[in-house]
């Protein structure tokens, strides 16, 4: 699984503050965050797939900010599948999606349609939406002010053990304490380490202590029985203003151990 776990507050000095932690098999290789996409996606900002070339997170710097990122639908949503549509196989990577929506919005339930089981996070300084695809119906649900979780089971699940573990923890995270320009803008957010910015967040990325099979953990590891591994292999902290360059993004390819770097946008 995957998990965003956002902070919606329009009145603060950041009107949103988002975790991302993403899960998929650790031998499937990757690329840090970058604008890998200069051509289809000039000034989007995101990890990137080597496999199927697209990507879980993307951020847009200029403009309004904005990210969007994707989760995998649950596999028992998988299961439940009511309308055949075409082999995985041959079906377009869920990668492609949040460079999709930054660059041209969010897409019609039509095309959703035509992907694996899906949500798709977007979320600007103004509003969130949540867009899923379960292979039975499309359904978008605007994510209210506040602190919520997002996992493969969608928003806000209190029957995924995740949710209720570390909803009162996320509730109880206080906000950056720099107020300044992060990064991007070049204000006084530039050079502040991960954990002096982001404090308290930082602490909740540790993932609480808990091991990497609990059906709570947030950052899992999985040994699967064909030898292969499936674990979190990268984790993203990321603060939005309302102006363009207004935002922070900082990441870590070993959140387990987590060595974070704040990446220029």
């Amino acid at each position: 699984m995957c998990t965003v776990m956002l902070r919606r507050e329009p009145g603060g000095r950041w009107p949103l503050l988002l975790a991302a932690v993403r899960d998929e098999f650790a031998d499937r290789a990757w690329d840090p965050p970058a604008p890998h996409w200069p051509d289809d996606a000039p000034g989007l900002v995101g990890g990137r797939d080597r496999l199927a070339g697209g990507t879980w997170l993307a951020v847009r710097g200029g403009g309004t900010p904005a990210v969007a990122a994707v989760l995998n639908g649950s596999f028992m949503n998988r299961l439940d599948r009511s309308e055949p549509g075409a082999p995985s196989a041959v079906r377009p990577s869920r990668g492609r999606l949040p460079l999709r929506a930054l660059l041209s919005g969010v897409p019609g339930d039509d095309e959703l349609r035509e992907y694996e089981v899906v949500h798709l996070v977007v979320a600007d300084a103004d509003g969130a939406q949540l867009i899923s695809w379960d292979g039975r119906e499309v359904t978008r649900l605007e994510i209210p002010d506040g602190d919520h979780i997002v996992t493969n089971e969608g928003l806000d699940v209190a029957d995924d053990p995740l949710v209720p573990h570390f909803g009162p923890l996320l509730a109880t995270a206080a906000g950056p304490a720099e107020a300044g320009l992060a990064v991007a803008g070049g204000g006084s957010g530039a050079g502040t380490t991960t954990a002096s910015w982001w404090g308290d967040w930082t602490d909740l990325m540790r993932g609480d202590g808990l091991a990497g099979d609990d059906p709570r953990a947030l950052l899992v590891r999985h040994e699967i029985p064909d030898g292969r591994v499936f674990a979190s292999t990268s984790a993203t902290l990321l603060a939005l203003g309302r102006e363009p360059g207004q935002l922070r993004m900082d990441f870590t390819a070993t959140p387990s151990s987590p060595d974070w770097r704040a990446v220029t946008l």
